[in-house]
């Protein structure tokens, strides 16, 4: 049997080496065999030339890209358009920014609200108003009911997203949110009386984002893509025009104060 090799001083202590079973061996010398197999396999798999935009398939894929951004653009210009010439759309924008100045002049704050994708925006416009120095908060809609609805103040406004204006979730959180509490629905209609959510609140401010054409038919699919772009785009107009009410000049000191962080906040060092 052999010994392990240890230093003089050591060797009372030397301890037998063990020999090495024959299923080890065998395990091993299997295992060897199959690297090397799979090492073959891979060898044998044909390298997957270049992506060429001459390819017919690749060209049909591009021009299909181009067409989805090109989809979104229109629906960019249409909301634009009705933000320069419809008295609804420009009344709601007023009304809201008016709204959500008051509530933060008082100490209050505006919470978001919305279930899906549209919970998403709604984030996204908190994490806006917040860098912008407006007191802003998500209310999740199903666990508003659970317990989250004690979130609300007097003080405070509610801005619902919702593009078909009738989302169960959120018709279910309005149902139970204090009649003085002003507020707001993010949303496709153009009128408010369109807007289930609204029904019972003819005071309830109507901003409208909607969309030249159903996504269904643009692109075969109803997942939320152009309206999820034009939510957005309302969502960034609200914030940033209302940070200028509330601000007036001092906007830009107001986000840099708070965004000390990342390359943004490298920017101003």
């Amino acid at each position: 049997m052999s010994m392990i090799f240890v230093s003089p001083q050591f060797e009372s202590l030397a301890i037998p080496a063990l020999p090495i079973s024959p299923d080890i061996e065998a395990l091993d010398a299997f295992q060897d065999k199959d690297i090397r197999k799979c090492k073959r396999k891979r060898s044998e798999v044909p390298i997957t030339p270049p992506a060429t935009i001459d390819d017919p398939e690749n060209a049909r894929m591009l021009e299909r890209a181009v067409y989805i951004l090109s989809t979104e653009a229109t629906a960019l210009s249409y909301v634009t358009h009705l933000y320069q010439t419809d008295p609804t759309a420009r009344s709601g924008l007023l009304r809201a920014v008016d709204c959500i100045a008051k509530v933060t002049e008082a100490g209050g704050k505006l919470l978001v609200c919305g279930v899906g994708k549209s919970g998403y925006i709604g984030q996204k416009i908190v994490a806006t108003m917040k860098s912008l120095g407006i007191a802003s908060t998500w209310l999740h809609a199903t666990e508003a009911v659970h317990g989250d609805l004690g979130d609300i103040r007097a003080n405070d406004a509610l801005l619902f997203i919702t593009f078909s204006g009738k989302t169960p979730e959120l018709m279910t959180v309005s149902s139970h949110v204090p009649l003085n509490i002003p507020i707001i629905a993010l949303t496709s209609h153009i009128e408010a009386a369109g807007c289930l959510l609204l029904a019972d609140r003819p005071d309830a401010i109507l901003l409208p984002a909607p969309i030249h054409e159903s996504e269904e038919s643009t692109f075969g699919v109803s997942a939320p893509t152009t309206s999820t772009t034009v939510a957005t785009a309302v969502g960034d107009m609200l914030a940033l025009t209302t940070a200028d009410k509330i601000h007036q000049a001092g906007t830009g000191a107001v986000f840099r104060k708070n965004h000390p962080g990342g390359a943004i906040g490298m920017m101003k060092r």
